[in-house]
C-alpha cells in the first residue's frame, strides 16, 4: 500500500474532532431537554452559570449549539494544508478559542485540543500550550467551585436515590474529575506525538522522493547531452575525416586530368563538399550548448516539500549541465534549511547568460540570493 492511500494523522483528527462535536452536542441536548426552564437554574454546568437563567431553555440550547459549531470550525481551520493552512499566530490564536469553547460546553473537547497541540505545533511549544489548556481548567474548576450552593439535593435519573452531599463531597469530586482529564488529555497529547512523528516521517519521504526524481531529471538531461556531444565528435572524427579525404582525392584526379571521366568526377566533388559541409553543421548543432532540464527538476522539488514551495521562473539563457546541478543542489538545501516553513524559490536569468536563484521565507519579506 503506498503512502499517499493511507489517511494522515491530521485527517484522521479532522474527522474524529468533527464527529465528536456532533455527538457530545447531541448528549448536551439529550440532557437539556427533559430538565426543562426550571431545572435550568439548579444546572452546575459552566455555561450556564455563566449566562444565567435568564435565557431560558431554548437560549442555554442554541448557545451549546453555538459553542460545540465554533469549536468544530476552530478545529477544522486550524488543522487545514497547503495553501490554506493558517500561519503560526493564527493557529495559536485558533487554539486558545478552542480550548476557551472546550472549558465552557465540555471539558472532553479538551482531549482534542491535546492531540491536536501534538500535531500542529513543535514539541517544546506542544508541552506549553497543554500545560496552558490544563492550568485554565484547574481555573476554570476553582471558578465553579465558588458557585456551588452551601447545601443541594442530588438524585439520581429516576429520583429513587435523593441524597444531600456536603459541599467538600461534591468539590472533590469536581477536582477528581478534573484530575483525572487531566491525565487523559496527558494520553491523547501522546497519541498526537506520535502522530506528529508519522506525519514528520511521511513528508521527510516525499521530500526525499521529490529529490530523487529531480535529481533524475537532471541527471537524464545531462546523459542526452552527453551523448549528443559524443555522436557529434563520432560524426567529425569518422564520416567528416572520411570526406575530407575523399575531396582531395577527387581534386587531385581532377587536376592530373580525368579525360571522359572529368565530369561524373566533379559531380562527385561537388557531392562530397556538400555531404561535408552537412556533417559540419550537423556536428556544430550537437556540439551547442543545449537547456538543462532546471526547470522541471525545481518544480519537482518544491511539489515534494511540505509545505508545498513557490516555484517563480523567469526566462533565462540555456545552462551548463554542471551551473543546473550547482543551482539544483543550492534550492534543495535552501528548502531543507526552510525547516517547514512556507516559502518561495525565484529563478531568473542576469545579465550576460548568467542566473540567479533567490529564496523568500513567506511572511518575512525580502529575497535572499542562495545561487
Amino acid at each position: 500500500m503506498s503512502a499517499n492511500s493511507t489517511p494522515s494523522p491530521l485527517a484522521l483528527l479532522r474527522v474524529v474532532g468533527l464527529a465528536a462535536c456532533l455527538a457530545l452536542a447531541l448528549q448536551q441536548i439529550a440532557i437539556l431537554w427533559p430538565i426543562g426552564d426550571a431545572g435550568l437554574a439548579h444546572l452546575r454546568e459552566r455555561l450556564p452559570l455563566l449566562t444565567g437563567p435568564a435565557i431560558g431553555l431554548p437560549g442555554a440550547m442554541a448557545a451549546y449549539g453555538l459553542g460545540f459549531a465554533a469549536f468544530g470550525w476552530a478545529l477544522w481551520r486550524a488543522t487545514a494544508v497547503g495553501s490554506r493552512a493558517p500561519g503560526t499566530w493564527e493557529k495559536a490564536g485558533l487554539m486558545v478559542l478552542q480550548v476557551a469553547l472546550a472549558l465552557l460546553t465540555n471539558d472532553k473537547l479538551l482531549l482534542l485540543t491535546a492531540a491536536e497541540l501534538a500535531l500542529l505545533f513543535p514539541l517544546r511549544a506542544a508541552w506549553l500550550g497543554l500545560g496552558g489548556q490544563v492550568v485554565a481548567l484547574l481555573l476554570a474548576c476553582a471558578w465553579q467551585l465558588q458557585r456551588l450552593p452551601a447545601e443541594e439535593l442530588m438524585c439520581n435519573v429516576s429520583g429513587s436515590n435523593v441524597q444531600a452531599p456536603p459541599l467538600e463531597q461534591r468539590s472533590w469530586l469536581l477536582w477528581q474529575d478534573a484530575v483525572v482529564g487531566g491525565g487523559f488529555q496527558l494520553l491523547t497529547f501522546g497519541i498526537g506525538c506520535l502522530g506528529a512523528a508519522e506525519r514528520r516521517r511521511r513528508a521527510q519521504l516525499e521530500a526525499t522522493r521529490a529529490s530523487l526524481l529531480a535529481a533524475r531529471q537532471l541527471l537524464a538531461g545531462a546523459a542526452g547531452n552527453g551523448e549528443r556531444v559524443r555522436v557529434a565528435r563520432e560524426l567529425h572524427d569518422g564520416i567528416g575525416h572520411h570526406l575530407s579525404a575523399l575531396n582531395l582525392q577527387l581534386e587531385l584526379l581532377l587536376r592530373r586530368g580525368a579525360g571522359e571521366a572529368d565530369a561524373p568526377l566533379r559531380a562527385a566533388q561537388q557531392a562530397a563538399r556538400q555531404m561535408l559541409a552537412e556533417v559540419r553543421t550537423l556536428v556544430g548543432v550537437e556540439r551547442r550548448q543545449h537547456q538543462a532540464p532546471l526547470a522541471e527538476a525545481l518544480r519537482l522539488l518544491c511539489a515534494g516539500v511540505r509545505p508545498q514551495a513557490v516555484l517563480v521562473l523567469e526566462p533565462m539563457p540555456a545552462l551548463a549541465d554542471d551551473a543546473a546541478w550547482r543551482a539544483f543542489s543550492a534550492a534543495r538545501e535552501a528548502l531543507e534549511g526552510a525547516g517547514g516553513r512556507s516559502c518561495r524559490l525565484w529563478l531568473r536569468g542576469q545579465g550576460e547568460g548568467g542566473a540567479e536563484l533567490c529564496l523568500s521565507m513567506n511572511g518575512e519579506g525580502g529575497w535572499t540570493t542562495v545561487w
